[in-house]
């Protein structure tokens, strides 16, 4: 069985989805190619049916935005939804300009590929939902998690920082929609007592205001950094409005980290609050500064929430529980 996935480059979680996704089908015996095409291509998404030529695969795996110009007759189309954008709270952070986007032109061609596509996959719960609340479609939707590879993302001995600071940590591209904006507000009411360190995520560049004495760049990090930094902070910190699943979240999970987040979205879905962290009200500068400090004076409740979530990832939130539900699913659409 071969399988061509055939993507919009997104520079975000998407990208690590359908590469680890490859990866580990790869290792199963799969065939697979993914082909990425410039994320300009969503102004014009048409153009790709230029690049939509006879090949030889069995199923073609696209992103929502513009599946819909790779569907052929001979072939099923799965599609996979990673989150929406249309959330009422979020929206309230966008611009004009990306109103219009989002209204205008991404909602109809998501609209044409939930229509075309033989199989929708939404990447949890929260993801469903929002296709059911802000689209047509009568296409049953299957829920199939983000899989972790806990053997790479694991509780592991690194060099621990030696000040005597709560160390905090913060994954994604530095966008309104991750929260970035309450990130200096978080740290300005913590002190010099806590430390964040930030990555630049995929696409983006640290804001003018990130420029307070304990919130520390790390640019962009190679996946054995990642890990390193997962296992070197006391906390995640994820103040994220909207998130269809979030691998921030679940890979501190894996390394045994307390996670602390949004109570929107898909948030509730990964962290179980009280037991693998907490969940904070939505912009609330004040409840994560409360619910951080809670954390940083009990070094017994932070490691006793490490060790459930780095269960539930084992339990729920695997790499080889999405790779045999994939599986299953190729094998229906087939026929095999």
């Amino acid at each position: 069985m071969k399988i061509a996935f055939k993507l919009l480059k997104s520079g975000s979680g998407s990208d690590i989805y359908f590469e680890r996704l490859s990866k580990v089908l790869k290792k199963n015996g799969f065939k697979t190619e993914i082909f990425y095409y410039h994320r300009y291509f969503q102004f014009f998404p048409i153009l790709l049916k230029l690049f939509n030529g006879k090949r030889n695969y069995d199923i073609v795996h696209s992103n929502a935005e513009c599946g819909w110009v790779f569907k052929r007759k001979d072939i099923p189309l799965i599609v996979t939804v990673f989150h929406l954008v249309y959330d009422k709270e979020y929206q309230k952070t966008t611009s004009l300009f990306q109103k219009i986007y989002h209204y205008l032109l991404l909602k109809p061609n998501m609209q044409k590929t939930l229509d075309s596509a033989d199989k929708v996959i939404a990447i949890s719960k929260y993801t469903k939902k929002s296709i059911n609340n802000y689209f047509k479609t009568r296409k049953e939707i299957s829920v199939i998690y983000c899989g972790i590879d806990f053997s790479i993302f694991k509780p592991a001995k690194f060099k621990k920082y030696n000040d005597n600071k709560f160390h905090l940590l913060f994954v994604g591209n530095l966008i309104k929609r991750k929260g970035v904006d309450l990130l200096p507000k978080i740290m300005k009411l913590l002190g010099n007592n806590y430390v964040l360190h930030y990555t630049s995520g995929l696409r983006t560049k640290p804001p003018n205001n990130f420029d307070l004495p304990n919130m520390i760049p790390l640019g962009r990090l190679s996946e054995e950094e990642l890990v390193s930094m997962y296992n070197k902070c006391n906390v995640l910190l994820a103040p994220s409005r909207l998130e269809g699943f979030g691998y921030q979240v679940a890979e501190a999970m894996a390394c045994g980290k307390p996670a602390i987040a949004t109570n929107r979205s898909s948030s509730p879905e990964l962290i179980i609050n009280n037991k693998g962290g907490f969940l904070c009200e939505i912009d609330n500068v004040k409840d994560f500064v409360e619910k951080i400090k809670v954390l940083s004076e009990n070094k017994y409740l932070m490691k006793k929430m490490g060790q459930f979530n780095r269960q539930r990832i084992l339990d729920k939130f695997n790499l080889e529980k999405m790779r045999k539900k994939y599986q299953q699913l190729y094998y229906e659409l087939l026929k095999i």
